[in-house]
């Protein structure tokens, strides 16, 4: 796979909800997918070309490790979640909820995946970018109008 498969599984001007796996690749860079990651987040959601939405679920997950490392951290990581462009935080109430519930009974999504993926659900996003395989069957399975990009699958860029 490529940059330009990755570009073809997120299409300009399409919203895109991003996963906890994707911003935590971003923001350590160590990982195998942070080179997609870093192609998502940085050339399409910075830019414009795509407007992102994340979880509050995702920011609960996202400032876990800089909560252990201290202030400076955290301030790092609470400065790209609150102001990095075109970037959205979707909070959790009742719709996204039942909707991580039905999820959870149709697709085998344990509840902080349901979560997220409820979140595509409820806002209207029709791409989900995340680096968990597990979620591909179980997006067919309960949430077909979502469909799934996989960074694993787009690296090595």
């Amino acid at each position: 796979m490529s940059r330009s498969s990755l570009e073809q599984a997120v299409p300009p001007d399409t919203e895109i909800l991003l996963d906890t796996s994707v911003i935590l690749a971003y923001l350590n860079a160590r990982e195998a997918v942070s080179s997609a990651a870093t192609v998502v987040i940085d050339e399409f959601v910075r830019t414009g070309r795509n407007r992102a939405t994340i979880s509050a679920v995702s920011v609960a997950e996202t400032v876990v490790r800089p909560f252990a490392a201290g202030a400076a951290a955290v301030a790092l990581v609470e400065g790209f979640l609150l102001h990095f462009p075109n970037l959205t935080i979707m909070i959790v109430d009742y719709e996204v909820a039942r909707q991580a519930g039905q999820l959870r009974a149709l697709g085998g999504l344990k509840t902080p995946d349901g979560l997220v993926v409820a979140t595509a659900l409820s806002a209207g996003i029709p791409i989900v970018v995340a680096n968990d395989a597990r979620w591909a069957s179980a997006i067919t399975a309960a949430a077909p109008t979502v469909r799934l990009c996989h960074l694993d699958a787009h690296v090595p860029l």
